[in-house]
């Protein structure tokens, strides 16, 4: 790719950090193995850099010399909690970023990147497990209670009669160490239950669902708002169990489960193994090379 890139592009937070170095499209690392600087005149894309969700607002199309009459040649990363607002001027542009909202189904050249976690990181980098699938329904979650839809689930569960194993944490626990207490009480509760509930957090994407497709168990995203998950527009992922709508509640979280809950167990199995077969084929092959994968997204998006 001949990128033109800004003279004050905003670089990768990411590439700051040793274990996040090299996680995002066109980072330092991606920039370097797959694209050749240039100058404007010859650039067949321009890069705009990383732009924090919480500081788009200073900026504006003339913040970017270029931008009128290239808009569909600029690639932006919008960095921040999944789920983010992406400003109407840029919705002709190329977007990378995090949970993109499902509403934002307008944007032909949206591109979702993964959220990602200490545990996530350490899947990806130093394992490669298999995991026997339970016999039995039942629901688990370990997690902080910091939004209003986790409660709303706890609340549902709470006052359902099907099987369940919850546990909430008195702070978040996301960045923990690996190896420590709480990640493997994390990891426990996953893999003991057939059923696992991924609820937004203070962002829109889950980062535990990746993770449950990893443990080969059955994801059920539960949500105020929908989004794209990685890979999304290419592959299937239908083995998700999505509970979200603007107007959720704990009376349509537990309705829903209970659908969920009278689901064959030979199909939650099937389930089980497509959302590891994802993880395998769609999250391992993102990491092994971010800048890569997305330059193949791009390519197929611009052939169809």
């Amino acid at each position: 790719m001949k990128l033109y890139i800004y003279p004050a592009a905003r670089k990768h937070v990411h590439d700051d950090t040793e274990i996040y170095f090299n996680t995002v499209p066109l980072s330092e690392k991606g920039i370097k193995d797959h694209c050749t600087i240039v100058g404007p005149e010859e650039a067949d894309y321009f890069y705009m850099g990383q732009i924090p969700n919480d500081q788009y607002f200073k900026f504006r199309p003339s913040s970017f010399e270029y931008f009128e009459g290239n808009e569909s040649k600029h690639i932006c990363d919008i960095e921040g909690e999944g789920g983010m607002s992406i400003p109407e001027w840029l919705h002709n542009s190329i977007i990378t970023t995090m949970g993109p909202l499902k509403v934002y189904s307008n944007i032909e050249y949206l591109f979702a990147r993964p959220t990602f976690s200490h545990l996530l990181l350490d899947l990806i980098k130093n394992k490669n497990e298999n995991f026997q699938f339970p016999k039995e329904k039942s629901f688990g979650f370990r997690g902080y209670l910091n939004h209003m839809i986790r409660a709303m689930m706890l609340h549902a569960v709470h006052n359902s009669d099907f099987k369940k194993d919850m546990h909430i944490n008195h702070k978040w626990a996301g960045p923990s160490k690996i190896g420590s207490k709480v990640q493997e009480e994390f990891i426990s509760t996953m893999v003991d239950n057939s059923l696992s509930l991924c609820p937004r957090g203070s962002g829109i994407d889950s980062v535990r669902l990746l993770e449950t497709c990893y443990y080969n168990r059955v994801p059920v995203l539960i949500s105020d708002f929908d989004y794209y998950l990685v890979g999304e527009d290419t592959y299937d992922t239908s083995f998700v169990f999505r509970i979200c709508r603007e107007d959720n509640n704990p009376s349509y979280i537990k309705e829903s489960l209970a659908q969920i809950h009278d689901t064959p167990i030979e199909e939650l199995q099937v389930r089980a193994d497509k959302a590891k077969k994802y993880f395998d084929e769609v999250i391992r092959t993102y990491f092994e090379d971010p800048t890569a994968y997305f330059l193949s997204w791009l390519e197929k998006k611009n052939e169809s």
